[in-house]
């Protein structure tokens, strides 16, 4: 067993040619610490945020990786339930970019033999966060409907599935060349761009959607996520990309999504509406038992096949920068994944 990692270190902001490879020596794993031997870790939209340095609570020198797959090489003292050689996930916010690494046991989620690293990846920080949103605090039930922004995304393909298992018809927003995907996870398409969106889906979905995840934040979640929903509906917000669109900090766009997109507390009253913040990380450190138990029904899922991650692209670890691109182009469906050489 090595003590040295192979990491992808970002040593300062910028653009993604500030991903730097290096090698680092472990020290061995601390009291209530697992060293991970990484199989494959997740590429997120928050790293990119992290590089830009435009991420509330992380900034450089870090090395980036908010979720990953691997086997517990070495335990340290009183780590209690795991086993050398046991398969984990586990979202850490930072420190996936790498082919071993001690974390935290307490984050630590088991993960099931016989399915892929990357499809468990691409179901772990993205599976946590849909199935928090639609089981904890959307609402949905038979017969209903939701709206899923960025619908061929890894969250938002997960969201489709969940809504599927669950009976509930899914109105998914993402451009036209996805909309196959869309429709094949029984979900109706509508081209994000549309500016009739509203009342295309006030129609489909007969007169309004049970609860709208929005993953753009600002105006986008008055004018269009609040304004699909019907009475005792919720808007969940989980993101602002709209704020940081194309890596650059929108102020405009910030100052929207600081006043919630303008949606007034007598406007909340009056339709009897929801909107609602979800951070993952919040949650995790808020409610660590929901944590641990959500993310194994995600993986359960996966290993049932209810939930069919899509995977966009495979990179390997030292190439990490160019994994970033092309998240960034939003080229592909699906989780972008790295994985280290064997």
């Amino acid at each position: 067993m090595s003590n040295v990692a192979l990491e992808m270190h970002m040593p300062r902001t910028g653009d993604a040619s500030v991903l730097v490879a290096r090698q680092v020596v472990l020290a061995p794993p601390g009291p209530g610490e697992a060293r991970v031997r990484i199989e494959a870790a997740g590429v997120a939209f928050a790293d990119i945020v992290m590089r830009r340095g435009f991420y509330p609570g992380v900034k450089a020198p870090v090395t980036p990786g908010y979720d990953f797959v691997g086997r517990i090489e070495a335990l340290g003292a009183g780590v209690e339930g795991w086993e050398i050689g046991a398969r984990v996930a586990a979202v850490t916010v930072t420190g996936g970019y790498a082919d071993r690494r001690n974390v935290e046991a307490k984050w630590l989620v088991a993960a099931p033999e016989g399915v892929a690293a990357e499809k468990l990846v691409a179901a772990s920080l993205n599976g946590l966060t849909a199935w928090q949103m639609f089981h904890r605090l959307g609402g949905a039930q038979a017969g209903e409907f939701v709206l899923v922004h960025g619908a061929g995304g890894g969250v938002g393909a997960i969201l489709l599935d969940l809504a599927r298992v669950a009976g509930v018809t899914a109105i998914g927003t993402a451009s036209p060349g996805k909309h196959s995907f869309v429709a094949s996870k029984g979900a109706i398409p509508l081209d994000y761009r549309s500016s009739g969106i509203v009342d295309q889906v006030l129609a489909l979905s007969c007169g309004g959607v049970v609860a709208a995840f929005d993953h753009i934040g600002g105006k986008h979640l008055k004018t269009v996520s609040a304004a699909s929903l019907r009475a005792g509906g919720n808007a969940l917000l989980y993101g602002g990309y709209d704020a940081t669109r194309d890596g650059r900090l929108n102020l405009g766009a910030m100052l929207d999504l600081a006043l919630f997109g303008g949606v007034s507390s007598l406007g909340l009253f009056t339709r009897s509406i929801g909107v609602i913040g979800y951070n993952v990380t919040l949650w995790r450190d808020s409610r660590p038992a929901l944590y641990a138990q959500d993310l194994a029904a995600v993986f359960q899922a996966v290993a049932g096949g209810q939930i069919d991650p899509p995977i966009g692209a495979v990179f390997s670890l030292e190439d990490a920068a160019e994994a970033q691109r092309t998240l960034e182009s939003r080229a592909v469906t699906g989780k972008v994944v790295l994985k280290p050489r064997t």
